[in-house]
Order: C-alpha cells, then structure tokens, then sequence
C-alpha cells in the first residue's frame, strides 16, 4: 500500500499518539463547559483506500466549522495546509506553490478526502457532563442522521455511531480550566477509511486570531479541488 502526503487532510481529524500514559486523577470539570475553540499540536495517521501515512502538525478549531490544519515534514517544514470553512475546503501545497479549493461535493472519490466532510460532527462536543453516566442515547443529530452515542462513567462522550456507519471513538479525557476535552480521537468509516489524532497539551477556548484561519495564497495559483488527485 503507498504512502501518501496529499491524503493527510483526511485524517485531519482524528489519531492517538502511540505513546504509554501515566495515571490520571480524576476528572474535575464545570459543569456544562463547552468547548469553543481548539488549538494544539497533533499526531496524525490514517488509512484509506489509497494508502496510508501518519506525521505531525497543529490543528486549529473554531467552532462552529471553521479549521486549519498544518502537516510537517520531517525536517520541520510545511508539507500541506487544509482549510475548512462550512462546506468549502482548501488545500495548500507550498512547495509545489499551488492550491485546490472548492466544495466538499466536488472533491473526486479517488482524491480520498471525503472524510474531511466528518470533521465537525466529529469534534462537535456537548455540554461537560450532559449524558448519563455509563448511557446510551439514540438519536437524531444535527445533520439530520440517526445516531446511538455512548457516554463514560463522567457523562462524558466516550463514543458515537451513525445509521451510515461513521464512527467516532473519544478517549483519555483531561480538563483544561474546567473545560473537559479528549486527547485522542478515532474515526472510521465505511468506505475504509480510519482516521487517527493525539494532542499535545490543547488549549481550549484560547482568543483565535482570523488570520489563522485564513489561507495565505499570495503567489499560489489556486486550481479546482475538482483536479486533486490528477483529474
């Protein structure tokens, strides 16, 4: 199976880091905190039916659909940026000195970045403490889709699965400021695709400038998203 960079968005959502955890104290979060805003570093790494890959980077998340993802290369440089916006999406190679923009509807399949569509149904938090403890709950979500979500023994989203098979799984939850949020995050799809992401210390609710959510496309010649992947 190939590796690919250019599929790295795709898993913009959502891996844990590999590395062994200490013990945690017991969560103390406000009740009803509501997570705004996410910036952090990331672990990445994904599967999907045309390859495979993982690196690391910075995600920003702003509620209620807007993000910007960086992915490095090894050496510390920028290998591609993903910006999101309600139903746009652009991508932004700097060395190549090209982007791809346009709708999620118009991304081709064998570009395999549909997936990015999940994002904010994938970190669309709830109030802290909002679901019975150790409950299950069917229905149906803002998209308009049925769904059955599983709570944690603090009330907490430990899981969530859509009538159409995408699934999110939401572990090792620590509180920042009264704020509880997940350091890892899994999603998996039917189409074979899985998306990992661990964070690195994430600050919550922290000012986000405009600018960072912005694509800088100066000197970038900006092409159809409908060409990514060669079409």
């Amino acid at each position: 199976m190939k590796r690919s960079t250019l599929s790295l968005p795709l898993v913009a959502l959502a891996l844990i880091s590999g590395c062994a955890t200490k013990p945690l104290s017991p969560l103390l979060f406000t009740s009803g905190a509501v997570v705004e805003s996410v910036q952090s570093e990331v672990s990445l790494s994904f599967t999907s039916p045309l390859g495979s890959g993982g690196g690391h980077g910075y995600l920003i998340f702003k509620k209620p659909d807007r993000s910007h993802l960086v992915v490095l290369t090894p050496f510390g440089t920028t290998a591609m940026e993903a910006f999101s916006s309600g139903d746009r999406l652009t991508i932004v190679i700097p060395s190549k000195e090209i982007a791809y923009s346009g709708s999620f509807d118009e991304i081709p399949a064998k570009a395999g970045l549909q997936g990015w569509k999940a994002m904010r149904w994938i970190v669309e938090g709830e109030p802290a403490g909002s679901g019975e403890p150790n409950g299950e709950v069917i229905r149906v979500n803002r998209e308009g889709r049925r769904e059955t979500v599983w709570y944690n023994a603090d009330g907490m989203v430990a899981r969530k699965l859509t009538e159409d098979g995408e699934e999110a799984i939401y572990r090792d939850y620590r509180s920042s400021d009264g704020v509880p949020f997940p350091w890892a995050i899994e999603y998996q799809d039917k189409r074979g695709s899985s998306l990992k992401i661990g964070f690195d210390e994430p600050e919550l609710n922290k000012p986000v400038a405009e600018s960072a959510l912005l694509p800088r496309l100066d000197g970038i010649t900006v092409l159809s998203i409908k060409r990514l992947g060669g079409e």
